[in-house]
């Protein structure tokens, strides 16, 4: 009966029913608390993450590094972040970043990843990277569509894929693309993905071109690509959130913004999250098994 419940038992009862409004607070403060108070969770970089960085590390200055910004608003936090970081990276170290997409909705997020990197400021107020121009230091080519089409076309030419860059001027007025002609003119590709294309940009590109490539993928991706870095066709991977704070972590974002960068912030939230689940299925666990020695022992009695 339960009043001869004890206070073990009315707690099991308790935890075995609880309204689930409770379950999504729980795990909405879980979320909410560490991205308004970052925690700062500290964590070391993998290999994969540090293969990527080291490679554009290692380039020439004045190196051409091609970005293809291959995702939209659903995956923003998982690779957006990193995006960032690399664009950071390409202009301290001098190179020369050509970004384009092959989905429609990766135009918008890229440009404005892009102005927000050139519009960054040193604590005095003054340009992070003054002096850069367009279609000399950077280029924004923008969206086209075709996938594997594009990637064959920018293997024979930047200007004849690409007439006129995202703002419409035409590229073949453009330095860069005068000293840059074509896909194996450049020193590096990276993919920043969230659909399928890095599997096509190694044969249709990477291999094709003898141009090193590295990927940043969504973290349900990055299982499905690990065979292409072990197999040394992707020269780094970097997978998921957690992928984008390495990265951030590698090139300093916390230094450069000042604070705590997006997906080293969004770590301290996803981890706070896991571990409240593993303690519930732990403690719900532990109850449920007493709860069921509990009935079989008072069926005994009965």
């Amino acid at each position: 009966m339960a009043e001869q419940q004890t206070p073990l038992q009315k707690m099991a009862y308790a935890i075995l029913n609880l309204d689930r409004r409770i379950i999504f607070t729980l795990v909405f403060l879980c979320v909410t608390a560490p991205l308004i108070w970052p925690i700062g969770m500290d964590f070391t970089p993998t290999k994969e993450v540090i293969d990527a960085f080291d490679d554009i590390e290692a380039l020439e200055s004045g190196s051409v590094v091609l970005i293809s910004a291959d995702y939209g608003p659903s995956s923003m936090p998982e690779t957006h972040p990193m995006y960032l970081a690399l664009l950071h990276q390409c202009f301290r170290r001098g190179l020369r970043p050509v970004i384009l997409t092959l989905v429609p909705s990766g135009p918008g997020l890229a440009n404005r990843g892009l102005l927000d990197v050139l519009e960054s400021e040193n604590p005095d107020g003054s340009l992070m990277y003054p002096g850069l121009t367009e279609g000399v230091d950077y280029a924004f080519l923008g969206y086209k569509p075709g996938g594997t089409a594009v990637m064959l076309g920018l293997g024979q030419s930047f200007i004849t894929t690409f007439p006129n860059d995202y703002d419409g001027d035409a590229t073949s007025k453009m330095p860069l693309f005068r000293e840059v002609s074509r896909l194996g003119d450049c020193k590096y590709i990276f993919d920043i993905a969230s659909v399928g294309y890095p599997e096509f940009w190694v044969p249709y590109a990477a291999e094709r071109e003898n141009v090193p490539l590295s990927v940043c993928c969504t973290a349900v991706s990055a299982a499905q690509y690990y065979p292409y870095y072990q197999a040394g066709q992707f020269k780094g991977l970097v997978g998921g959130m957690k992928g984008s704070a390495e990265y951030e972590q590698l090139v300093g974002m916390e230094e450069i913004l000042g604070k705590i960068p997006p997906a080293t912030n969004g770590m301290d939230a996803q981890s706070v999250v896991h571990i409240l689940i593993v303690l519930a299925i732990i403690v719900a666990n532990f109850f449920f098994f007493v709860s069921r020695r509990w009935e079989a022992s008072e069926g005994g009695r009965a």
